[in-house]
This record gives C-alpha cells, structure tokens and sequence, in this order.
C-alpha cells in the first residue's frame, strides 16, 4: 500500500513539476501518460520551433527527448541530471507535426540511470532515437 501511495504521489508531483517548468511550457510540451519508468510527451511543431527548411530545429527534438527521458526518471522517485545524451535524426518533422516521445529506463540504479526516447510522428513515423545517462541526485519522494 505504501508503494502505491508513494507513487501516486510521484506522478502528481511530475505532472505539477513539467506544469511550471518554464522551457517545458514554452515549448508546449505536455505530458500524456506517466508509468513507473515510461512516459509519453506530446509536442506541436509551431513556426517559431522551425529552421529555415520549415522543419523542427535539433534543438527542439532533442530538448523533447531529454524531458521525456528525465521524466522517466523521476517516474522511478529519483531526481536526476543529465550527463551524457545522444541523438540520432531519422526523418524531419514538419512544421504543424504533432510528436509523441516515448521515453523508458534501460538502467535504474543507485547513482546513476540510463534512458531511450523514441520521437515519432501522429502516422507513427519514427523521426529519432536517444540514449541518456542521469546522475541520480536524490530521491524525489521517501517512504
């Protein structure tokens, strides 16, 4: 009982956490669904997101997966930073593109925890892949 009231409260905590967070609201970004160690962000590409080919910019794509992996993480009651992040760009998303990133723990341990966000498209397209190491600070919530 205990465990499911801790994490009732995690994920209240995550979802007023990415409510506030001023990057995460400028963005759009929202969160969908939240499971220990999985999440599901939503993201518009809107004109101001874009490059001068009218896609997503980088730097949008990888913010979005570096919030749904670190998402995942605090989704394990662990507050983290990130370390280390990479990313791989499949397909461009166009401006007006609706993405889904998929973010999960590979590894949750003690001092540090390793995520995968997958980014795909409302056709289900895949448009990228990341991996990211987290340094796990402290716990988010104690028993």
């Amino acid at each position: 009982m205990e465990d499911k009231k801790i994490y009732a409260a995690v994920k209240q905590h995550i979802l007023a956490f990415y409510k506030e967070n001023p990057f995460v609201k400028y963005l759009g970004m929202g969160i969908i669904e939240i499971q220990s160690g999985e999440v599901k962000l939503a993201l518009f590409v809107e004109h101001e997101y874009t490059n001068m080919y009218k896609i997503a910019h980088g730097g949008v794509l990888m913010s979005l997966a570096d919030t749904a992996m670190g998402a995942a993480c605090l989704s394990c009651n662990k507050k983290v930073v990130t370390l280390d992040f990479n990313m791989n760009m499949i397909k461009a998303a166009p401006e007006a593109t609706q993405i889904f990133a998929f973010g999960r723990i590979l590894h949750d341990g003690s001092r540090t925890m390793v995520a995968e966000c997958e980014l795909v498209d409302d056709k289900n397209n895949l448009l990228a892949k990341a991996r990211g190491t987290f340094f796990v600070l402290e716990r988010l919530m104690e028993s």
